[in-house]
């Protein structure tokens, strides 16, 4: 009787190893994802990677979420090969893929309507060389709200208003220091932990932030009763994920990936159009046309010469160019066409 009952023991163990690994293998290659949030393992994004790494078992790969409160930390771990795949910021991203990270460039896009063009297009297979520079690749961007000016004093005009203000700029955005440079005010290092602390405090006259920034980091307080958020997207603030080429991930897992960031473009993008909606009425502060000229000429500039230094990637300008051009033809940099 023992020995009959053996064989069965021994058939039903190989079974359950078997499916245990058969489990293991649908779950996906353990993988590790970098995610920068300043709010840690609490904030928007780590939560909208939560849902990333649900959708990713489906394309071959379990990943590890792990938060970073410092993106510089987070990035220069992925450059170490600490992580896998990194979600950053698209300044930061530049520094990984200059195509993919110049969306951001300063004023080149006005409205979220062409930040999805620019990643819908992007998101098609046809373009996947693009997004792949040296060992890393971009396999995914998402919104992260427009970049807006906020001014302790309101009654700032113009770009020529500028001049001699002091600017809280982010140390290693060479596009901001750019643009502060050009428009004769003067530069006050900052990073994302100091910015709010400065401008709060009056030790800066002017700061730039998504509106996901104000509550969190108490702008209020540093807008006080004169101050003012200049309603002109400076830049279009994204999180891009990069993954490394080295990371052993599926052969069509950037697309899988890219696809994915894309169809969920709206749904991430409540996130800041809530957050803009959480400004009271009374900072907003709206620029005429006539005005909104020299805002998009100084830009054009920095984008030009940026575009000259090498920090800025060529063929991505001309795409987002055409994008403008194709909603507003009658701008005089579509007949001019020096981007």
């Amino acid at each position: 009787m023992r020995q009959s009952i053996r064989p069965l023991l021994l058939t039903a163990l190989c079974l359950t190893v078997l499916g245990t690994a058969g489990a293991a293998r649908a779950a996906g290659v353990k993988k590790t994802l970098c995610v920068y949030d300043p709010s840690g393992a609490m904030g928007d994004a780590f939560n909208l990677m939560k849902d990333y790494r649900s959708a990713a078992v489906a394309w071959g790969v379990d990943f590890e979420l792990v938060p970073y409160t410092d993106e510089k930390t987070a990035s220069e771990d992925f450059k170490a090969g600490k992580c896998h795949v990194a979600l950053l910021t698209g300044v930061r991203a530049r520094l990984f893929n200059k195509f993919s990270g110049t969306i951001e460039a300063m004023g080149a896009l006005e409205n979220y309507d062409q930040l999805k063009k620019v990643v819908t297009l992007l998101a098609n297979p046809k373009a996947a060389k693009k997004m792949t520079a040296g060992d890393y690749e971009t396999v995914g961007i998402f919104p992260a709200g427009a970049v807006y000016m906020y001014l302790r004093d309101g009654t700032l005009e113009d770009v020529g208003d500028l001049a001699g203000k002091r600017i809280a700029t982010l140390d290693f955005d060479q596009a901001a220091i750019t643009m502060v440079d050009r428009a004769g005010a003067s530069m006050v290092p900052a990073d994302i932990g100091t910015f709010a602390g400065m401008f709060n405090n009056g030790s800066v006259d002017i700061a730039y932030a998504p509106a996901t920034a104000y509550g969190p980091l108490e702008l209020h307080k540093g807008l006080g009763k004169k101050g003012a958020v200049v309603r002109y997207p400076l830049a279009q603030l994204t999180l891009q994920l990069l993954a490394r080429k080295d990371a052993g991930l599926p052969p069509e897992f950037g697309n899988a990936s890219r696809k994915y960031a894309a169809e969920h473009f709206g749904q991430v993008l409540k996130l800041a159009l809530r957050a803009e909606k959480q400004i009271p009425k009374k900072y907003w502060k709206e620029v005429p046309a006539e005005k909104a000229k020299g805002y998009a000429e100084l830009f054009r500039e920095v984008r030009i010469q940026l575009r000259d230094k090498g920090v800025y990637d060529k063929t991505m300008l001309t795409l987002l160019r055409r994008i403008r051009c194709k909603d507003d033809p009658a701008r005089a940099e579509c007949a001019e066409k020096r981007e």
